[in-house]
């Protein structure tokens, strides 16, 4: 069966998008060996709402079902605090907002019907519901540097940063996620769920 590794992403709107490829950038000026560089293009700052592999057969359902979940409009992306992980990644954190939160349910939903003929996990990742972590990642580097790239991430990211979502994109993102081939794109045609301003906090 082809199968492909998809990420349901958020893409930010101003001022978020240029804001992360900034302090990805800054990162990166310090730290050259940066395995996760975010630009505009190659690898965009994206919150991935679930990443699992589907049967390319699927793809036209999926997209459709994509296209009237989008319609009603995408919720806000109030970013937080800057945080170092065990994965080795520099992550900008998102609040688990009641709407972005059924957001992801939706996506689960759309996910379970399309790996139906698939054997196990029905979702194909453990990073749902409640270990659901959303976030926009900034840089992958060796653990050792990750308090300096998270300082250096603070210190770009200062101003109040929630935006509206630009797009929800699916992505084609290869095994070792590897690549961002976008399927399909849905730019956000209302903004019917907002939220209070966030400030990135350290």
């Amino acid at each position: 069966m082809d199968l492909i590794r998809a990420d349901f992403a958020l893409i930010p709107g101003e001022p978020l998008f240029g804001a992360v490829i900034t302090a990805s950038q800054a990162i990166t000026g310090e730290f050259r060996y940066n395995a996760n560089i975010i630009d505009a293009t190659t690898f965009p700052p994206h919150l991935s709402l679930h990443i699992c592999t589907v049967p390319r057969a699927t793809l036209a359902e999926v997209t459709a079902r994509l296209k009237e979940l989008t319609a009603a409009g995408l919720p806000d992306i109030p970013a937080t605090t800057v945080e170092p992980s065990s994965s080795g990644y520099v992550m900008l954190n998102v609040d688990r907002t009641p709407e972005l939160m059924a957001l992801h349910e939706a996506i689960l939903q759309i996910a379970a019907q399309a790996r139906g003929g698939l054997d196990g996990d029905p979702f194909g990742s453990p990073y749902i519901r409640d270990s659901f972590t959303p976030h926009i990642s900034l840089a992958k580097i060796d653990r050792d540097d990750q308090a300096e790239a998270a300082a250096i991430a603070r210190q770009t990211l200062t101003e109040p940063r929630t935006a509206h979502a630009r797009t929800l994109d699916l992505c084609d993102i290869g095994e070792r996620s590897q690549r961002w081939d976008i399927l399909a794109s849905f730019p956000t045609t209302a903004h019917p769920r907002t939220g209070d301003s966030a400030t990135i906090a350290g």
